[in-house]
């Protein structure tokens, strides 16, 4: 069964997947149930009280890219690399995590940003080594390596949730995000 989730056996690849279409999705599996009939056969079975009783809500793309400009963009603005180290995003209710992919992809924007200004000498020095942060791609640009995504996110990006299973939702798709190209 787990083997048959994963690409090439299953039909999908979640990492075409958008965001909040994942989230979406997540807030449609919470509001279902399993249930066992008297015949101990499972059904699934609505929960309508579930968004409201849950505080489930899920933000809209262009709330969530408004929010994010506002406050993390802003930050970024004039701040240098030494500054930018200092930051760190918390979502206190993550819920599936829209927020946070957000602010990493702001994140993840900025940094390879300020990488390519650098000078060209200098840049030279971030795409060679184990600390390389850059790396060729096939069309002759430079992308952040996996290894400086990685860091990126540990080091900036955090969330909680009292809904356990949303937390999960999150980190996948904040690893999904991660993976990404």
């Amino acid at each position: 069964i787990i083997s048959g989730l994963y690409y090439p056996q299953s039909p999908y690849e979640f990492t075409v997947v958008a965001a909040d279409i994942l989230g979406s999705v997540y807030e449609r599996f919470l509001g279902k149930a399993i249930v066992l009939d008297a015949n101990h056969r499972a059904g699934i079975e609505d929960k309508p009280l579930v968004r409201k009783d849950g505080g489930v809500y899920y933000t809209p793309s262009y709330v969530v890219d408004f929010i994010v400009r506002a406050t993390l963009g802003q930050a970024l603005e004039s701040a240098s690399l030494r500054e930018a180290a200092r930051l760190r995003v918390i979502d206190p209710a993550c819920g599936s995590g829209s927020f946070l992919i957000a602010a990493y992809q702001a994140l993840l924007n900025w940094y390879l940003d300020q990488y390519n200004a650098q000078n060209p000498s200098d840049r030279d020095r971030l795409t060679e080594g184990k600390r390389a942060v850059l790396r060729p791609t096939p069309d002759g640009s430079l992308a952040l390596t996996i290894t400086e995504r990685k860091r990126i996110l540990t080091e900036h990006i955090f969330g909680i949730d009292l809904d356990m299973q949303a937390v999960e939702v999150t980190k996948l798709n904040l690893l999904l995000k991660c993976l990404e190209g």
